[in-house]
């Protein structure tokens, strides 16, 4: 695992600017750096250390220094892919992943791609031709930014703060405000500057004299669907989830899993547990908030599996940790989920380098409730309007309102399409309540738009259809953010087996009957789950992995709150309505959640004055 940076063309960094972008993101890769500059070309890496170690120092090159290589990630079948070289008379000078890249590139050209198991973000520089070629894995698990000069120079980045330091002449995108606000994140091929853009995930990005060409290289098969027995589409999905577990296995350092006693994490876990020889290191946390504990869930699946367990149950200062994330992000970001994330990654990297996680699950085998929810909304749509009566009077009869009340009263009114319908599901805030909260000349649609356009695309069902669009915004753009930045800051590298592109066309081509029958969700994951561990240990409630919000905006932190969004700095700032957001902060403060408003808004605030001001 590492971070990397560089550029080509007239402009090309120099060591001094590498050297400060790596130091930049050293916590990508605190073990190693390297650097290679020459004739309008400088490329680096900085390197956490895990498979390889001995013979993985990059920049990398061929043994005639045409081709060199830095790189991010793990491709998990690399010695079946050298061996398939060596099979074709290719000799591979060292047992490198890098080595295995390089000799792939020269034997198939760009094509190679399609051969990787894994997760990574390449660059590789051929000086045959002065190309510079930027990968990105097919999920989009390891990120990759980029930024172009007037002069045609091309800057690429694991992190945007590394670009920042190329690019001291970015400008604020200002339809991100919204974007952040609406959605929590903002999506490729975007960043919150004009001038910085993502690799989108499986995608490569070309430079050639000047001039970029961006090229897709895999899409999910939404339309072939498999029909076969349930019994025996059961087994297939055993065996590749096993395999996919198995494959993510290698490592020369200290290996683990994150527990939270769920389907998910369950399933990875316990086909750890059979695979590895040693007992399987499992860490979980929680907080002393009931509702935002399922550590003794995790515990009992633990017990069951014969883990090694660590568990830690936190008291968090909530605005000490917010401070040190709001640094750690250096995009906007409103998914608090973030937070229980990277307090488990600080946790488990006290002893672990490497760790595996049941991340993708919802999304690969239908795990939403909003699966369920959507369509049948949708089909209720005209009379939906008539249950906000009702609702109105119960939140009435509530203590000041809830959440929950809160959140099914912002679906109680029609929608145009399900593509409308399930980005308003999606939304933190509803786009009336942006409208009133942000400045008409910060206010956009632009992310909305974009949003439903991608998701009315082509001719699927509407639960391939709901998938998909998460495997292009929701999954990318928050989940996996989410895992790599909360992880990497960190120095751990996470592995997610049920993103396996073997496991992820396995689950698209399955019927929507095997992933959800009748009222369960993810019904062929969750038998999966109930063959390895006993029922009644998993068999409950999806909790989620959050944190008690809006209690900490009322204690722990509600002088950050205030201070942060009422000083002169936010109001001179001019992104929201003053007068609005007092009135937020009061209705919050007086017992009415509204931390789906509020959560955003500091979020927004606090990246702004750690990388605006």
């Amino acid at each position: 695992m590492c971070g990397i940076t560089g550029g080509i063309g007239p402009s090309a960094p120099q060591h001094s600017l590498l050297d400060a972008q790596l130091k930049s993101i050293e916590h990508r890769g605190p073990d190693d750096t390297g650097t290679y500059v020459n004739n309008g070309i400088g490329i680096g890496m900085c390197r956490l250390a895990i498979v390889e170690i001995a013979a993985g120092k990059q920049p990398a090159t061929d043994a005639a220094e045409q081709i060199r290589i830095v790189w991010n990630g793990e491709i998990y079948n690399y010695r079946e892919l050298r061996t398939e070289l060596e099979a074709r008379g290719v000799h591979c000078r060292d047992t490198s992943e890098s080595e295995v890249v390089i000799n792939l590139y020269l034997e198939f050209g760009l094509d190679f791609i399609n051969k990787l198991n894994g997760m990574f973000a390449i660059a590789i520089h051929d000086a045959r031709d002065r190309s510079l070629h930027l990968i990105r894995d097919r999920m989009g698990k390891k990120p990759l930014w980029i930024s172009q000069l007037s002069d045609g120079t091309l800057f690429f980045a694991s992190e945007v703060r590394a670009l920042m330091l190329a690019r001291p002449d970015r400008t604020l995108r200002t339809d991100m405000i919204a974007e952040v606000m609406q959605y929590g994140y903002i999506n490729s091929p975007n960043s919150a500057f004009n001038e910085i853009h993502q690799v989108p995930p499986a995608s490569v990005v070309s430079w050639r004299d000047g001039k970029i060409t961006t090229a897709t290289y895999w899409t999910a098969d939404f339309e072939t669907k498999v029909t076969i027995p349930y019994e025996e589409a059961l087994e297939t999905t055993k065996e590749l989830i096993e395999a996919a577990v198995s494959r993510r296995l290698i490592s020369e350092r200290p290996i683990g899993s994150f527990l939270s006693g769920g389907y998910d994490s369950t399933v990875v876990t316990a086909y750890m547990a059979k695979l590895m020889k040693e007992k399987v290191q499992t860490y979980s946390i929680g907080f002393h908030s009931a509702a935002f504990n399922e550590a003794h869930h995790a515990k009992q699946v633990a017990n069951y599996l014969g883990t090694n367990h660590h568990e830690e149950i936190l008291s968090p200062d909530p605005a000490l940790v917010i401070e040190k994330i709001s640094h750690v992000l250096d995009q906007p970001f409103a998914d608090s989920s973030i937070v229980p994330t990277y307090l488990l990654a600080k946790f488990a990297r006290e002893n672990l380098i490497v760790a595996l996680g049941g991340d993708g699950g919802d999304e690969v085998f239908g795990g939403y409730d909003r699966y369920l929810a959507t369509p049948v909304m949708q089909k209720i749509n005209p009379f939906i309007g008539l249950a906000r009566v009702g609702l109105n009077l119960a939140g009435k009869k509530s203590m000041g309102g809830s959440r929950k009340i809160n959140r099914v009263r912002s679906q109680l009114s029609p929608k145009a399409s399900l593509a409308a319908r399930y980005s308003s599901i999606l939304s933190l805030t509803q786009p009336q309540e942006l409208f009133t909260l942000l400045n008409p000349k910060i206010y956009s649609n632009k992310a909305e738009t974009a949003y439903i356009n991608q998701f009315d695309a082509g001719n699927l069902f509407s639960l391939d259809r709901m998938i998909r669009s998460d495997f292009s915004a929701y999954l990318p753009g928050d989940l996996l953010v989410k895992v790599d930045i909360a992880t990497m800051a960190n120095s751990l590298e996470l592995r997610s087996p049920l993103l396996d592109v073997n496991v992820i066309e396995w689950g698209v081509s399955l019927p929507r009957k095997y992933k959800i029958a009748g009222f369960e969700t993810k019904h062929i994951l969750k038998d999966v789950a109930r063959s390895l561990v006993p029922a009644e240990l998993i068999d409950r409630p999806k909790m989620g992995f959050g944190i008690p919000r809006a209690e900490w905006l009322r204690t722990g932190l509600k002088e950050m709150l205030i201070d942060t969004l009422t000083d002169s700095t936010a109001t001179q700032r001019g992104w929201f309505e003053s007068s609005e957001v007092k009135r937020v902060i009061d209705i919050h403060m007086a017992g009415d959640d509204k931390d789906n408003l509020l959560w955003p808004m500091l979020m927004l605030e606090l990246w702004a004055r750690t990388w605006l001001d």
